[in-house]
């Protein structure tokens, strides 16, 4: 694969600054709950840019009246991670409206802002990718596909049509895909779980210990276990629900896009 390209310079500089140059004092759940949180956020934001594109009169390429809407590999980022990082997207995959960039479909400032949704990475331990991929081959990808032409293809109030989207396409469709990485990654060599002991002398003590950390000690069960458990931090941040899907913020949002 090329060397994937910035489509601004000017916030690649900036989110290579934000992110690499400045040190995060977080732990790894932390790491993962963010990671996870902001790639709801991404793909709410999207999802009101989507509402613009459905809008009567807007400027920018016609949409059809049943528009096909798919999902591939990303094909731009801001910047590039070094080490054991990689620069992670936030959303699953880059969208395609009847095989087209979906910033074709505004002009502008929004076209410029909805084309950088989709280049915004976190430099994070290659792990974090890892899960990323595998919840996105399972499903993810088609969970975002499927509430982005939910909007589009959307007869209601645009805040009502991005709230179901969010809550009713993404939200399931990207547990399912979790859930479903998790099962493929429990087809490889785990570490063995902990047995504790229940008798009076050795009551709590954790009795197989030698014989986990060995285990931890091989690489791949390593990245296995820490792989499982970063998915089921992500699945944790759907706890907490994107102010960019409330009505009055997705009306907000419309109204600066198309004004």
């Amino acid at each position: 694969m090329g060397r994937r390209r910035s489509p601004d310079r000017a916030v690649a500089a900036e989110e290579r600054f934000r992110l690499l140059r400045v040190q995060r004092f977080s732990s790894d759940t932390e790491k993962a709950l963010w990671h996870g949180r902001s790639r709801n956020t991404r793909v709410a934001k999207v999802l009101v840019y989507m509402a613009a594109i459905r809008m009567p009169d807007r400027p920018g390429l016609p949409l059809t009246a049943n528009p096909n809407v798919t999902c591939k590999g990303a094909e731009q980022q801001f910047f590039s991670a070094s080490g054991e990082n990689q620069a992670a997207h936030l959303l699953p995959g880059q969208i395609l409206i009847d095989n087209t960039y979906p910033w074709l479909f505004l002009q502008g400032e929004p076209a410029r802002l909805l084309q950088n949704e989709f280049a915004y990475v976190d430099p994070i331990h290659a792990n974090y990718n890892a899960a990323d991929r595998l919840a996105e081959r399972n499903g993810m990808v088609d969970a975002f596909a499927s509430a982005c032409r939910a909007v589009l293809t959307g007869t209601g109030e645009p805040e009502r049509d991005v709230s179901n989207a969010y809550h009713r396409a993404w939200v399931p469709g990207a547990l399912a895909a979790i859930a479903a990485a998790e099962n493929e990654l429990r087809t490889e060599p785990l570490p063995p779980p902990l047995v504790y002991g229940t008798g009076p002398e050795d009551y709590g003590m954790i009795l197989n210990l030698e014989e986990r950390s060995q285990a931890m000690n091989d690489e791949e069960i390593w990245d296995s276990f820490e792989q499982l458990s970063m998915l089921d931090y992500y699945r944790a941040a759907f706890d907490e629900t994107p102010r960019e899907i409330e009505p009055r913020s997705v009306i907000a949002a419309l109204n600066a896009l198309v004004n």
